[in-house]
Formats: C-alpha cells, structure tokens, sequence
C-alpha cells in the first residue's frame, strides 16, 4: 500500500462518518425530526445493539465519562425517548431503556438510513458499498476481538 494510503486512512474514515451524518441529518430535518444531536448517536447505536444498559456502561462504549453520559441520557429523557427503570440484576442501578416514542424514532433513523444507503448506492453500486460495508465490518469484528 503506498505510503499516502496508509496515511490517509483515518482521515477518509473520518470524512466517511461525517458524511453519513451530514447527509442522516439532512434527510431527518426535510421529515421534520428536530432535536437529535450528534452526542446522541452512542446512546442510539448501543442501546439498539444492546438492549437496556446502564449509564456507566453506554459511557464506556462511548468512551466518555459517567457525568457526561449522564447529561445526554438526561436530555433525552426531557425529549421523552429514553427511560431509567431499575435494574433486577441491581436494586442500586438503573438501566436506559428506548420509550415508545424513542423506539419511533429508531424506525425513522432507519428510514433515513436507508435514504442515505440507496445515495451511496447510486455513487458506487450496490455490489461494491455491499462490500466496502462487509470489509468495514470484518475490521470492526478484529477490532473488538483483539
């Protein structure tokens, strides 16, 4: 790989996911979906990978601290998409969980989505984003085996 490549990896990854967003973003604001911040996204994707989770968790994977998962949880609750409820396992904690209304909302983050997958589509083709998105995934995987 020439050096350049090597490089410029991060960046690309980086203008990629800005990307996406800017174009997520777009297509919610032209549906009317005010409101949902970039800081909500970590929230969003590990309680849709994870189910219920508790505070200092959804901090861990967003890889910030406690308080400030606190703040975002917070103002999503004001927004009503997101509830604490108490967790079995620990009568101490409380887990985050999606409201109805939240759960809405992943449905319309999935539609946008899918906006944005099908613009893609129309750059690349749908046989190579299929399979820049599989590599995407196999690095991911690795990472988080490693």
């Amino acid at each position: 790989m020439p050096m350049t490549q090597q490089h410029s990896i991060g960046q690309t990854l980086m203008l990629v996911a800005r990307d996406f967003q800017r174009r997520l973003d777009s297509d919610l604001a032209a549906r009317g979906i005010l409101g949902i911040r970039h800081r909500h996204n970590d929230v969003f994707l590990y309680l849709g990978r994870n189910g219920p989770s508790r505070g200092v968790d959804l901090a861990s994977a967003a890889g910030i601290r406690p308080q400030s998962m606190m703040k975002i949880i917070q103002e999503l609750e004001q927004q009503g998409l997101v509830e604490r409820r108490p967790d079995p396992a620990d009568s101490r904690a409380k887990l985050v969980n999606f409201t109805a209304a939240g759960e809405s909302l992943i449905d319309e983050l999935s539609e946008s989505t899918a906006n944005v997958w099908q613009h893609y589509q129309a750059i690349i083709g749908s046989q190579q984003l299929t399979r820049t998105l599989n590599n995407l995934d196999t690095l991911i995987a690795e990472e988080t085996i490693a």
